[in-house]
């Protein structure tokens, strides 16, 4: 009796076993069957590393982007939107990690988790995936970017649709440069600087900052600040690049006086800047869709002076994306609520079933409608005031802010402006960095001028 109770003992261990087994087997099917068929592995699938079967990659507009044809996969018929759209669409190699190509591959290979890779073997073709992007605006941010380093994003701030993303230096995927690696020109050439590109925002921040001090500063509306050219503690001091004289924190930020705004940091505080600065999106992971995105970030000089003025400038440690840099904005212009943005609008099946489709989706609130209301004024200050309207077509109601982002090793600051359109027609939020571009805006902003322009003109 003692040995047949052993035996069903063993014999109800295999049976946990193979239920473990096969509970372990179908939820890695779930999770990872998609990675599995489309693996590299599969002959049927791939020639020279090439995901050949995959479905068409479109624009918003439907032009083509990405498409198999005779069992090779090609890229949009126009050189320059081949080059614009590199980082978003991808390579045929998987070098841009973080494209749709990439990403997606499982969806535009057409396997799904219940019928597999069954709408290949019958269609002989993948999920088609259209982006939210204009091509034609994109090849128009690449082509003012004049061959500079640099990222260009514009999106809808009501929807979330991301309709310019266009990331320097780039390279033909169809006709990719023999000295590739080793030529100092496509130096970071596989990284989308749209999202993983982590650079000072400069003056930009201060828009941050005047958001903080509305906030936490009683009479910060009223108050004045008198710049004699730097800021000044015991260990030292935050220049300007001029001597305003007395100013208020409109005018300050019109003026971009980084000694008011070094002042301004320091009566708000670290906390409540550092508090402002994750209300808008720092030190917080940020998605676009299947997309990674690289994490701005905001550190707290905590009670010291100097390095707390810095911040307030948007120096320091601080480091943000050109994405979430758009996203702020957008999210003064939509009265103090972020949308979040996306880049893949609809995947479509071979079969003419909808699989996934893009949605609206509101962030946590990150300033007060009050505040968004303060800070949407200042900033069309700046462009009515500072910048000129005439950059931008008429009735754009254009508002924004430049930035001038200083660098280590003494070299020419990161040139940046970032704003977006009091517009209901064209809602669009954005931002331009050109890497050691220098002024802000001299250099960024007819980059974005131009852009803009091109998306609201007839």
């Amino acid at each position: 009796m003692k040995s047949a109770a052993n035996r069903i003992k063993i014999m109800w261990v295999f049976i946990a076993l193979a239920l473990a087994g096969t509970i372990f087997l179908v939820y890695s099917m779930v999770v990872d069957g998609g990675k599995w068929a489309t693996s590299s592995k599969n002959q049927h699938l791939y020639i020279n590393g090439t995901l050949i079967g995959a479905g068409n990659i479109t624009d918003a507009d439907g032009v083509v982007l990405c498409k198999t044809a005779d069992g090779k996969r090609t890229f949009a018929e126009d050189g320059e939107i081949r080059r614009s759209l590199l980082h978003t669409v991808g390579d045929n190699y998987g070098f841009i990690s973080s494209s749709v190509q990439n990403q997606y591959r499982t969806d535009l290979s057409g396997y799904n988790r219940i019928m597999g890779v069954w709408e290949l073997c019958n269609f002989e073709q993948g999920s088609e995936v259209m982006l939210s992007v204009k091509s034609g605006a994109c090849r128009t941010a690449y082509e003012a970017l004049g061959g500079r380093k640099g990222a260009v994003c514009v999106y809808n701030y009501k929807t979330g649709a991301v309709l310019v993303s266009v990331s320097t230096p780039t390279y033909d995927p169809e006709d990719v440069p023999d000295d590739i690696d080793g030529n100092d020109e496509y130096e970071g050439v596989y990284i989308n600087r749209v999202t993983s590109g982590l650079y000072p925002p400069g003056s930009t921040f201060k828009v941050v900052t005047a958001a903080s001090a509305i906030d936490n500063v009683k009479d910060i509306k009223t108050k004045t600040f008198n710049c004699d050219g730097a800021y000044h503690t015991d260990y030292g001091e935050v220049k300007c690049m001029s001597v305003h004289g007395e100013l208020s924190l409109k005018t300050a930020l019109a003026k971009s006086c980084n000694s008011a705004f070094a002042e301004i940091a320091n009566e708000t505080g670290s906390n409540n800047l550092k508090k402002t600065a994750e209300d808008f999106g720092y030190n917080k992971a940020m998605k676009l869709g299947k997309l990674g995105v690289a994490t701005s970030k905001f550190v707290s000089p905590g009670k010291d002076e100097l390095e707390l003025g810095w911040a307030g400038i948007g120096q320091s440690k601080t480091l943000v994306t050109p994405l979430l840099q758009m996203q702020i904005m957008g999210a003064i212009a939509n009265d103090g609520v972020p949308v979040k943005p996306y880049i893949v609008q609809k995947v479509t099946t071979a079969a003419g079933f909808v699989s996934e489709t893009a949605v609206t989706v509101p962030g946590s609130r990150a300033v007060s409608e009050e505040t968004a209301s303060d800070l949407q004024q200042m900033l069309r200050n700046n462009v009515e005031n500072q910048y000129g309207n005439w950059h931008f077509n008429d009735g754009l109601k254009a508002c924004g802010k430049s930035g001038t982002a200083e660098v280590e090793s003494n070299e020419t600051p990161h040139a940046w402006f970032a704003g977006y359109l009091q517009n209901e027609e064209y809602p669009y939020a954005f931002a331009v960095i050109v890497e050691h571009g220098g002024s802000g805006s001299e250099v960024a902003l007819p980059v974005a001028a131009e852009v803009i322009n091109s998306l609201t003109s007839d």
